[in-house]
C-alpha cells in the first residue's frame, strides 16, 4: 500500500509539473503575441516621425546628404526615434520567434526571413545612432570640416542602404511565405484564407517594386505613395497576427489533453 501511495503522489505531481508547463508555454504564447503587436506599433510610429524618412523634415530618399542633414537638425527627436525603433524591432523579434513554435514549416520559413528583417533593422539604427553625430559635425561653421564630416556620413549611409536592400528583400519574400502558408495551415491564428491570400500578392508586388524602384530613383519617387500604402496594410497585418497568437490560447490543446 505505501509503494501505491508513493506512486500516486509521483503520479500526480508528473501531470502538475506537465501542467504547469504548458501554462507556461500559452503564456508565452500571449506574450509573444503582446510584443509582436506592439512592437509593430512601435516601428510603425517611429518610422512616421522619423527626421528625413517620415513626415518630419522629409527628404528624398535618393539624397544620402540631405537625409544625413535632416537627421541632424531633428537630433534630439533622430535620437528617440532610434532608441523606438530598436525596442519596437526588439519586440517584433521576440513575437516572431515565439510564433515560430506554433506554425507550420512553410510559414516558419517566411518567418524566417521576417526575423532577418527586424534584427537588421535594429542594427541600422546603431548606425543611425553615429549617423546623427556626423551630420551634426557637418553642419559646423568650417566648411572643409564641414565637408570631411559628411563625405564619411555618406559612406556610412551607404552602408545603411546595403543593409536596407537585404533587410527588406527578406522582410517582403518572408511575408509573402507566411501569408501563402497560413492559407493552407492557418493554426493557431485562423485567419481567413482571403486575408493571408492578399497580404501574399501584396508581399509580393512590394518586393517586385522595391527591386524595381532601387534601380531607378524616377520610379521609386513615383512609386512613394504605392509602397506607402503597402507598408500600411503590412504594419495591419503584422498587428493582427500578433493580436489573433496571443488570444488563440496555443499550447492550451495539448494542456487539456495531458491532464485528460
Amino acid at each position: 500500500m505505501p509503494l501505491t501511495d508513493s506512486g500516486r503522489v509521483h503520479i500526480g505531481k508528473g501531470r502538475l509539473h506537465e501542467k504547469d508547463l504548458h501554462m507556461t508555454r500559452w503564456t508565452e504564447a500571449r506574450l509573444g503575441g503582446f510584443s509582436l503587436l506592439f512592437g509593430t506599433v512601435a516601428v510603425a510610429v517611429g518610422y512616421a516621425f522619423s527626421p528625413g524618412r517620415g513626415m518630419v523634415d522629409t527628404v528624398p530618399s535618393t539624397s544620402l546628404a540631405d537625409l544625413t542633414l535632416a537627421m541632424a537638425r531633428n537630433a534630439t527627436l533622430s535620437y528617440t526615434v532610434a532608441v523606438v525603433l530598436v525596442l519596437g524591432a526588439l519586440l517584433m523579434l521576440n513575437g516572431i520567434v515565439t510564433l515560430r513554435r506554433y506554425t507550420a514549416p512553410v510559414p516558419r520559413l517566411g518567418l524566417l526571413g521576417m526575423a532577418v528583417g527586424a534584427f537588421l533593422q535594429m542594427v541600422m539604427r546603431g548606425f543611425d545612432y553615429m549617423l546623427i553625430g556626423m551630420g551634426e559635425a557637418a553642419l559646423g561653421p568650417d566648411p572643409t570640416e564641414s565637408a570631411q564630416w559628411l563625405e564619411s556620413a555618406l559612406g556610412m549611409q551607404r552602408t545603411v542602404w546595403g543593409l536596407h536592400f537585404t533587410g527588406s528583400v527578406a522582410g517582403y519574400a518572408g511575408m509573402a511565405i507566411l501569408a501563402f502558408g497560413l492559407i493552407s495551415r492557418p493554426e493557431p491564428l485562423r485567419l481567413p484564407s482571403v486575408v493571408n491570400g492578399i497580404v501574399a500578392l501584396l508581399a509580393l508586388g512590394s518586393l517586385a517594386l522595391f527591386i524595381a524602384a532601387w534601380h531607378s530613383n524616377t520610379l521609386e519617387l513615383r512609386l512613394a505613395p504605392v509602397f506607402g500604402l503597402m507598408s500600411a496594410s503590412g504594419i495591419v497585418y503584422m498587428g493582427l497576427l500578433g493580436w489573433r497568437l496571443a488570444v488563440s490560447g496555443a499550447g492550451e490543446d495539448a494542456r487539456e489533453s495531458s491532464i485528460g
